[in-house]
């Protein structure tokens, strides 16, 4: 027996000792802190659930942010401090993303809303059919835009701190005022303000607790049309367009109009225009970067 127990010792005392690379840590400490950041925003959502208080909820969202703002490039320092490197770098932003996408998404559906199906193609919201003459039709066996209804149903969800996602695409849109804020209706930018002014506002203040806002892209912008309904407009689902009244802010209501916004794609042929989007009917058009449009900013994709 004394034998057998002396072998034994003998063979954990010669079991090396394992350590974590930097890597590993990096990795490790990441999952971590991704973990806390998703654990902070249910927490604010749980509470926001019992109060309603989207200001105290845009807050709390900013501090969850903070600290994850704080922490992610310290790991990714000392990964490199201690000779090594993370797995995967520069991705901040893009983790940050998928954890907010998340939260607002379960925060959704436990409101009693459904759950955003992403990148699913949204119908044009067309339901009427027409024939050459432009008298209005039946629809059933046309096979008119009218009755085939291809796509998603057009739905939306307001999120109740400024925002719209799209339930087909997943996008996140800025909603529009009318109080003389950022979000304003009337306000205009030139194309290049578009960036520099009016998105670069909205990430530096972490509107509703993301700084990942964007302009749209052509297409995207064209995805919120609704081409049942026509001149004057707006060309919308009804969730942009509610309760606008003089003075109210984002989280009070939703302002549209007419007016054309402007996307981030530039004209191919003609590089010093751009297209934008007039809602007065859902048209495209071009227009030089220096003229004045609105801006509703975006976020999500891929």
């Amino acid at each position: 027996m004394l034998r057998t127990m002396v072998a034994c010792t003998s063979l954990l005392i010669a079991v090396p000792t394992w350590a974590a690379t930097p890597a590993q840590l990096c990795q490790a400490n990441k999952n971590k802190t991704a973990g806390k950041y998703d654990y902070c925003r249910q927490k604010v959502e749980a509470k926001f659930a019992l109060t309603a208080d989207s200001a105290a909820r845009t807050v709390a969202l900013q501090r969850c942010l903070d600290k994850y703002d704080a922490k992610w490039p310290l790991l990714e320092a000392k990964a490199t401090a201690a000779g090594g490197v993370c797995p995967s770098t520069g991705d901040q932003a893009t983790i940050q993303g998928v954890i907010d996408a998340h939260t607002t998404n379960v925060a959704t559906v436990l409101a009693g809303g459904t759950l955003p199906v992403p990148t699913s193609f949204p119908a044009s919201g067309q339901t009427t059919c027409w024939d050459s003459a432009g008298s209005v039709i039946p629809c059933a066996g046309t096979g008119q835009d009218g009755d085939v209804q291809a796509g998603g149903t057009l739905a939306c969800t307001d999120n109740g701190d400024g925002t719209i996602t799209d339930n087909n695409t997943g996008l996140m849109w800025e909603k529009l005022s009318d109080d003389d804020s950022i979000h304003d209706k009337d306000n205009t930018y030139t194309w290049d303000d578009a960036f520099a002014v009016k998105v670069a506002t909205l990430n530096s203040g972490s509107f509703a607790g993301h700084a990942d806002w964007r302009v749209p892209n052509i297409r995207e912008l064209l995805s919120l049309v609704n081409y049942e309904i026509g001149y004057p407009g707006p060309s919308l689902s009804p969730t942009f367009d509610t309760g606008c009244t003089s003075g109210c802010s984002v989280t009070m209501c939703s302002c549209s109009g007419p007016a054309n916004h402007w996307s981030s794609s530039t004209i191919a042929h003609a590089p010093a225009s751009a297209w934008y989007v007039g809602f007065d009917g859902g048209f495209p058009y071009g227009g030089a970067k220096s003229d004045p449009n609105t801006v509703r900013a975006v976020r999500g994709g891929s």
